[in-house]
Order: structure tokens, then sequence, then C-alpha cells
């Protein structure tokens, strides 16, 4: 009986313990940041104070608050399940406490989206800053870290209030770097 040689090769490298084993890549986070005039009003209108800035995408009104949507960007569409959190950042342009109420919606498919509200107190406590709202899957329903499912397609809109600016949106993301 003959045995291929590459067959005997295997065999005595699986023995001998020469075979190395499978390689795993190692992954590193990314976050991909665009500024809030990427923003736009969700019902488009003339007469509104909301406007795209250099500083952001501001609610310059001091009595009418407006629809807005901004979509997260997403650097690397590798997957459907990309993004491992969304955040926008918002700022108070007066200094007084606001209540920002935002619904994020993740997915492409009309009969598989994925909606999470949530209501966020925006103050000037922070000013270089501001604060930070953001999803991860666990406000989907899945876990903390997870891909958010569907995060390929994802947006937030907030009914934003006056003298509150978005400064930008943000996607989350874990990508392979290699093993």
């Amino acid at each position: 009986m003959r045995i291929p040689l590459t067959a005997c090769m295997s065999g005595i490298a699986i023995a001998s313990g020469l075979v190395a084993p499978a390689a795993t890549a190692s992954t590193t986070q990314g976050i991909s940041m665009w500024p809030g005039s990427v923003c736009q009003l969700s019902i488009p209108t003339t007469n509104t104070g909301v406007r795209p800035k250099a500083t952001g995408f501001r609610n310059e009104s001091t009595t009418t608050s407006n629809f807005v949507i901004c979509p997260i960007p997403n650097a690397v569409g590798i997957s459907n399940d990309n993004s491992t959190a969304g955040v926008l950042r918002l700022y108070s342009m007066d200094g007084a406490s606001h209540s920002v109420s935002c619904t994020a919606v993740s997915g492409w498919d009309q009969a598989d989206m994925h909606y999470s509200t949530k209501t966020f107190a925006v103050s000037s406590a922070d000013p270089s800053y501001g604060y930070t709202a953001q999803w991860t899957a666990a406000d989907f329903g899945g876990t903390n870290g997870d891909p958010i499912p569907g995060s390929i397609g994802f947006s937030v809109t907030c009914n934003l209030p006056p003298q509150v600016a978005i400064a930008h949106a943000a996607g989350v993301f874990a990508y392979e770097i290699g093993s």
C-alpha cells in the first residue's frame, strides 16, 4: 500500500507537535467621529433657529425645540453588526440644564429595526466636552461590549431643546489588527 508523501508529512508534523496552533487575530478599538454639522432637521423648515455651524449642530432658538437626526459613522463596514457603541456629544449653549430625549435606531431592514430611547440632562457642568449620550448593545437587548445588531445602519433622532447643540457623532467599533 502506498501512502502519499503529503499525508505522511502531515501525520509526522501533527504527531511531533510541529504544527503551529491556528492563528487568532487581535483586535483593537477604533472611533469614527463626525462633526455635529452632519446632523440635519428631521422635518426641514426655513423657520427655525437650528443650523449647522463649525461648533456643531446648534439650536440657537430661545423658545422652540426641533427634531434633529444624526447618522452614527461607521469607518469599517465589514459586517452588519459593526459598532459596539454609538455616541452623541451634546452641550448647553446658555449654561442652563436641559432635558434631551433621543431615540437610536439600528438596522437596515424595516422588519429588523432596533430602537432605544433615552433622556439625558445636558448642562454646563463640563463645558469643555459637554455631555456624552451613548448607546451600546445593552440598550438593544444585548450585552454591553458586544456589537450592536444592525449597527452598520445607525442613527439617532433627538428632540433638541432651545440652546442645546450637538458637537459631534461617533461610532465605536472593534477591528482586527493581526495576530
